[in-house]
């Protein structure tokens, strides 16, 4: 068995592990959340995060993302990198410390001033794990990171709940937060066994830069296009239509954040080793964009397909605005899921402006659709633009992955099928699952949540092991390359696979 492809399948299996978990308390803390704070409490904490998130993104001006390129880096270099975001993340705070009341005033809520000076540390906090935080990914320490982003989590949701429960309102988010990332600081510190030598030479670090520079500005143009509908949304609707629209898109993204996430970090260094095996390279992609799509298709559609009762029942009536939101994101977050990995594959052969190009172009026709959404259709308006323009912008990097990757869509697309043909199946039968509740046993919201969940989950099993197997041969070769057994797997349902 390949070396690096076991310690690549391993890690997924300690990030989803890890992440699991974390996610999991994560999401019971934001229904908890939910109920004690305000929709205009999320609202000003999304301001403050899309602000602070825009600006962070100078804050190691992508020097992290190339020590995890770099197939060599010097002692040198990494003090340099270390001295050199330290610099950066320090100047980048006192410009947002001293601009906090205009924003403040731009946006019309007095007190974001503070929340904004306040959550503004974590540039400095962030900067002083550049290096520790790029090492552990360079070693693929996957299983440290695991443990860190439980931890973590774990923290950050005691936290913001005790204040919550306390009456800080939105400023339980703020200190959440803070503490979490000094949390993070501290132990990629601790696991990374680095520390700097001495302050470093700075033109060291400069060959770093022109790498950075590109992801960076990748990472920037993507930043917009994704968190430009705050402002806006904010600006023309006001805080609590922001708040109502955040949560939903917190459950959208759910999926997203958890499954495509921890793919793409362990996708990081395996494609990185893979550049020059261009077969190797598509072969790898397509695997992973088919056991991102078993996993996430069935839980977006899911979502979707519950989301009327899912609100109500888990968030309370004051969400009910975000149900139809919800619903249009879920069908969004199918495309969202598996792109990603595309834009990681051109990075890993050295192209990093060919995603500079797609990122531009979504920065500059997303922002404009959601903006036109909103003034013309309200929060429904914002929703269905990023239906539209999100899907159709995708289109030109499929067109540069087949120029420049050993790509072809018929196969990327044919790695999709199955998991659509299961998830859609899914649909169907919860669809006529909540007719039959609803219109002949006339059940509660909370009774046809259950119903509903089991009977998907049910379906979308019954379709893969009985009616298309290729999603259940996948996940059998997963396993035994986690170094399962076969004769463990040699049981219901992986024994089907012999029929």
């Amino acid at each position: 068995m390949d070396q690096l492809k076991n310690k690549t399948l391993k890690g997924l299996m300690y990030l989803g592990m890890g992440k699991g978990a974390a996610k999991l308390i994560s999401f019971v803390n934001t229904l908890i959340l939910a109920r004690l704070l305000t929709p205009e409490d999320y609202g000003l904490m999304a301001i403050v995060m899309v602000i602070v998130g825009f600006i962070g993104f100078f804050n190691e001006i992508g020097l992290g993302a190339a020590i995890k390129h770099r197939a060599e880096i010097s002692a040198q270099e990494l003090n340099g990198a270390f001295c050199l975001a330290v610099l950066i993340s320090s100047a980048l705070y006192g410009a947002l410390y001293l601009a906090s009341p205009w924003l403040a005033g731009y946006f019309g809520y007095a007190e974001l001033a503070g929340m904004l000076a306040v959550v503004s540390l974590t540039f400095i906090i962030g900067a002083l794990s550049t290096v520790p935080d790029a090492l552990l990914a360079r070693e693929m320490r996957f299983k440290v990171y695991a443990g860190i982003e439980f931890a973590m989590i774990l923290l950050q949701c005691v936290v913001t709940l005790v204040l919550a429960w306390l009456g800080f309102k939105a400023w339980s988010l703020v200190w959440g937060f803070i503490a979490a990332q000094s949390f993070r600081s501290i132990c990629l510190f601790l696991s990374s066994n680095w520390l700097p030598s001495r302050l470093g030479d700075m033109r060291a670090a400069m060959g770093l830069m022109k790498f950075g520079a590109a992801v960076t500005y990748s990472r920037i143009t993507w930043y917009l296009y994704n968190s430009a509908k705050t402002p806006i949304i904010t600006k023309v609707l006001g805080a609590s239509a922001m708040g109502v629209y955040s949560m939903a898109s917190t459950l959208a993204t759910l999926p997203t954040q958890y499954i495509t996430s921890l793919v793409i970090q362990t996708s990081v260094p395996l494609f990185a080793r893979m550049q020059k095996e261009p077969e190797r390279l598509d072969n790898a992609l397509r695997r992973l964009t088919s056991g991102i799509a078993l996993l996430s298709f069935p839980i977006f559609l899911g979502m979707g397909m519950t989301a009327a009762e899912l609100v109500p029942v888990v968030l309370g009536d004051n969400w009910l605005e975000a149900v139809p939101i919800l619903q249009v994101l879920c069908v969004i977050g199918l495309v969202k899921s598996v792109d990603p990995l595309i834009t990681q594959a051109f990075f890993s052969i050295g192209k990093p402006s060919i995603t500079a190009s797609y990122t531009t172009l979504c920065a500059v026709t997303i922002p404009l659709s959601v903006y036109i959404g909103v003034v013309n259709g309200g929060l429904m308006g914002a929703a269905y633009a990023l239906l539209i323009s999100y899907p159709l912008s995708s289109v030109y990097l499929f067109v540069q992955a087949r120029r420049h990757l050993h790509f072809s869509l018929r196969r990327y697309f044919k790695a999709l099928q199955t998991p659509l043909e299961a998830a859609l199946f899914m649909c169907a039968t919860v669809w006529l699952t909540a007719w039959i509740c609803y219109q002949q046993l006339q059940l509660i919201p909370v009774i046809v949540l259950l119903v509903k969940v089991v009977t998907g989950m049910l379906s979308y099993a019954i379709y893969l092991i009985y009616v298309r197997k290729d999603g259940l041969r996948d996940c059998h070769e997963v396993l035994l390359e986690l170094g399962i057994k076969a004769e463990k797997l040699n049981r219901w349902p992986f024994n089907r696979l012999a029929d």
